[in-house]
């Protein structure tokens, strides 16, 4: 039998002291070493210009990628929101390429002015400023090759002069400034401005340029720009571009086909108004060959909407409009340009009824004779006149309706800027008093002395007195 093994004695239990703990005696803490300061600062230094470094070669290695995200955003544009509207950014592109667009009617003639002036590459010599009544000068009649008309439907004086002052933001300012002047310039009331005018923009412009105080805040760029940086706008421009690459038909963003194209054809065999490349307009071959009763019939129409076209309530001009007129000649004479003024002159027929309810029209009669006061004061060359009789050789077939003269008719009062220009320098141009439009009917007294002598003011013509 085994033996057994003897049984474990256990340990001893743990003797728990209460009251005081009995503490080890403490460690002496080592002395930390003092760093050099210079040592420290220059070793924080290199750590940072390690990271920043390391950051920086990732960031370049992303920069191409970024940068050409920029590019393309800002180039294509879908949106509009750098490069403007689609729709004129194709009128323009087509104009700055020689083609005249079709579809003039369906246009935003103000944003297709503005695109030109910002994409232009050069600034032409001389360009036109005025409503429809000034879209007939042309390159042509002018004697300006790199002529550009800028003149919109139915503007009014912002219109005028905000298309001068884009041109001289953008750097092209040109030479001379042909301004058809209309009445309603110098009209104070709402009823001389229209809609659809810029008014932040001549805001900007009457305080930036006039000092003239307004409600104008300059727009904050950045929320603008960051879409540049945005993907989904990136995104999106390269989808358009793709979608509208070699396509005969652009569309916009929204997928509408953008109906403006570059006219095919002989284009003054178009059965559309068009837009030349000029900026001029070309009307249809029907309007443009209307019988003299047709004409006539337009014109006795415009007589009794007359004062609608701008002049609601005209009874005198306005000082704070003769006032920006002013500091308008003055300002663009101070960027070098020479400021040419034509007035262009309306259907006989419907002058002759303006003539007939003076009261009417008292705002309207006195323009003509202020800025032929204005002109010869300042030494401005002034052609043209309101009344068609102040005109040698105009007839009712160089009007189109009784608002608008065809070229027919300017090319009998407009000797073309070249000669405007050398009459200026040589000190011969005509002497704009020496014109005298008519403000009332013509009537005859029999002063006592028994002789005939007409009271009215006699109408000269201009044609006479270019040739004196």
């Amino acid at each position: 039998m085994p033996a057994k093994s003897p049984t474990p004695i256990p340990t001893p239990p743990v003797k728990i002291q209460r009251g005081a703990a009995v503490t080890a005696p403490a460690r002496p803490r080592p002395r930390r070493k003092r760093r050099n300061p210079i040592v420290w600062f220059l070793q924080g230094l290199l750590r940072r210009l390690y990271f920043g470094l390391k950051t920086g070669v990732k960031f370049l290695l992303l920069a191409p990628i970024l940068v050409f995200m920029v590019a393309f955003s800002y180039n294509v544009d879908c949106s509009g929101l750098f490069q403007g509207a689609l729709a004129p950014r194709r009128i323009v592109d087509l104009m700055l390429d020689g083609y005249d667009v079709t579809n003039f009617e369906q246009m935003d003639e103000r944003q297709v002015v503005q695109l030109y002036a910002q994409d232009v590459s050069e600034a032409p010599e001389a360009i036109g400023i005025g409503s429809s009544r000034v879209l007939q000068f042309n390159r042509e009649n002018t004697g300006v090759d790199s002529f550009f008309n800028m003149g919109v439907t139915g503007a009014d004086v912002r219109d005028n002069m905000t298309s001068y002052y884009k041109m001289v933001s953008y750097g092209k300012t040109p030479k001379v400034l042909l301004w058809s002047l209309d009445p309603w310039v110098f009209y104070g009331s709402e009823a001389a401005f229209d809609e659809r005018a810029d008014a932040e923009l001549y805001n900007e412009f009457l305080t930036k340029v006039l000092n003239v105080p307004t409600d104008y805040e300059e727009p904050d760029p950045v929320e603008l720009w960051r879409a540049l940086a945005d993907p989904a706008y990136f995104q999106g421009n390269v989808h358009y571009y793709f979608k509208n690459r070699g396509q005969a038909v652009i569309t916009d963003e929204d997928g509408n086909s953008i109906e403006f194209n570059p006219v095919e054809g002989d284009p003054y065999d178009q059965t559309s108004t068009i837009k030349r490349s000029d900026g001029s307009v070309l009307y249809d071959v029907a309007f443009r060959n209307q019988t003299v009763d047709q004409i006539r019939a337009q014109a006795a129409t415009a007589c009794t909407t007359f004062n609608s076209v701008h002049m609601e309530g005209f009874d005198a001009m306005s000082e704070t409009q003769m006032q920006a007129f002013d500091s308008f000649i003055q300002y663009a004479q101070s960027q070098g340009t020479t400021v040419i003024l034509v007035l262009s002159p309306w259907h006989p027929y419907l002058y002759g009824y303006l003539l007939t309810e003076p009261d009417n029209h008292k705002g309207f009669f006195q323009v003509e004779n202020w800025v032929r006061q204005y002109a010869a004061e300042h030494n401005i060359p002034l052609y043209g006149s309101y009344d068609p009789e102040c005109i040698e050789g105009l007839q009712e077939t160089d009007f189109f309706d009784g608002l608008h003269c065809a070229g027919t008719g300017i090319e009998k009062f407009f000797p073309g800027v070249p000669q405007v220009l050398s009459d200026l320098q040589n000190g011969t141009l005509p002497d704009p008093l020496a014109v005298h439009p008519r403000t009332s009917l013509q009537t005859e007294t029999a002063p006592e002395d028994g002789t005939e002598e007409n009271t009215a003011e006699t109408a000269e013509t201009v044609g006479s007195q270019e040739s004196a």
